[in-house]
């Protein structure tokens, strides 16, 4: 395919890493496929083939991230092809972004971070859909609340559904990029199988990683103790998985499923009476919660 393209454009350049320095005379796109870029003289690219090339492949639009030094060290070393860009002994984590929509503009981007935490995080721009913020442990670290609110003036200025994984403090030493690496993994299976979900964490990604690494054997067990004498009944799943996120909480529970708190203790009384299982108690609402994870899948 590259052969076929450098007999069409001449100035065609194969690259087996992310650009350094981008050139705005030039067209960067991006093959998932084989993880390389190829960059392409704008001047030799009609209309037409500016539409193909970018249904094909994806344009990176992105300047000033790469141009930064520091950016393109954080991103070589995240992929284990660099040292670390600060001290070892420092910690940081780091913060997944990512949009539903293919639109993120990475100047508004790195603006709109600018002016929502100043200079306590570093920006990554990966493409038009994800980015990762870099914050370093300090006296004051970002809360849950600070990142919901961040979530919702991003969604208000690029009208884009928003999520994003908020990682763990770790140094930053040779065994950092496996971390992230993990991370990456699990905020993609969380986004995968919980999809109501705006922020997610290690804590409530946990449930989703235990039932995709759990045998079919136990699988089999909540089937057949839980699902099949309930008839897959969605409406009590989806009622004590809530009771169960939401710390036993009756009112708060039955406030996100606009229902009457006796509503929402006759079904957690009929679940108890059908299955046996009392989840009032943590043991039995462990063993619920879970088996409401499976039953989602069906």
């Amino acid at each position: 395919m590259t052969i076929n393209l450098m007999t069409l454009f001449p100035s065609l350049h194969l690259l087996s890493e992310y650009p350094a320095k981008l050139n705005e005379d030039e067209y960067t796109f991006h093959n998932p496929q084989t993880n390389t870029w190829i960059s392409i003289r704008k001047t030799e690219v009609s209309n037409r083939e500016y539409a193909l090339l970018s249904s094909i492949y994806t344009e990176i639009k992105s300047r000033s991230a790469i141009n930064d030094l520091t950016s393109t060290k954080w991103l070589h070393f995240l992929e284990s092809r660099g040292l670390s860009p600060i001290n070892e002994e420092e910690s940081v984590r780091i913060i997944q972004l990512y949009f539903k929509e293919n639109n993120v503009n990475e100047a508004d981007l790195a603006e709109a971070c600018q002016a929502f935490f100043g200079d306590s995080m570093q920006l990554l721009f990966i493409s038009s859909q994800s980015a990762y913020l870099i914050e370093k442990q300090t006296t004051y670290i970002c809360t849950v609340e600070d990142f919901s609110s961040f979530i919702a003036a991003l969604e208000s200025d690029f009208y884009s559904k928003a999520k994003l994984y908020i990682g763990k403090f770790q140094t930053v030493n040779s065994q950092f990029p496996q971390h992230f690496s993990t991370e990456k993994d699990w905020f993609l299976n969380s986004m995968e199988n919980h999809r109501a979900e705006r922020i997610y964490t290690m804590e409530n990604s946990f449930p989703f990683h235990l039932i995709k690494e759990m045998s079919e054997e136990m699988k089999h067990v909540l089937v057949k103790e839980i699902l099949i004498p309930i008839d897959y009944d969605l409406e009590l799943l989806q009622t004590v998985q809530l009771f169960f996120e939401n710390g036993f909480n009756a009112s708060i529970t039955a406030k996100k499923l606009h229902i009457h708190r006796n509503t929402l203790q006759y079904r957690l009384a009929k679940f108890h009476n059908i299955t046996g299982i009392p989840v009032r108690q943590f043991d039995g609402a462990l063993v619920a919660y879970c088996a409401s994870l499976i039953g989602e899948k069906y």
